[in-house]
């Protein structure tokens, strides 16, 4: 897959680029009601793919309210359709904080890099 940008909002670009045979989708901007479509469609983009999960870089978020929360609830149900994981990179309190308040911390697999998401994604080997 080569890195497809979808910016049809002015205040969010989402990013799709292949990583180690992972889908990272990564989202610059505000998620609001005007642009959680953009990351939907972005999130179904990466979903469509042979990979075994889907990371969701929400690094560079600069506004993350209800239809943040909702809009990656809704990816996490397309992620378990498809039997796949959703890795959400989230690494900042403006982000993680509305998460871990509503619970949905609890549900989603966070973490702080992506780097960090990658290698939850790798077989622990056996001795």
């Amino acid at each position: 897959m080569n890195e497809e940008e979808f910016q049809e909002a002015p205040l969010l670009t989402a990013r799709a680029t292949e990583v180690a045979g992972v889908v990272v989708i990564a989202v610059e901007g505000e998620i609001d009601v005007d642009t959680a479509d953009v990351v939907l469609d972005a999130v179904r983009l990466g979903l469509a793919t042979s990979g075994p999960a889907l990371v969701a870089d929400l690094t560079l978020v600069s506004f993350f309210g209800s239809t943040g929360i909702s809009t990656l609830i809704t990816a996490h149900e397309l992620a378990e359709q498809q039997h796949k994981n959703l890795h959400v990179v989230a690494p900042q309190r403006a982000v993680r904080r509305p998460l871990q308040v509503t619970g949905v911390a609890d549900v989603l697999r966070l973490h702080d890099s992506v780097d960090e998401a990658l290698s939850a994604l790798k077989p622990v080997p056996t001795e």
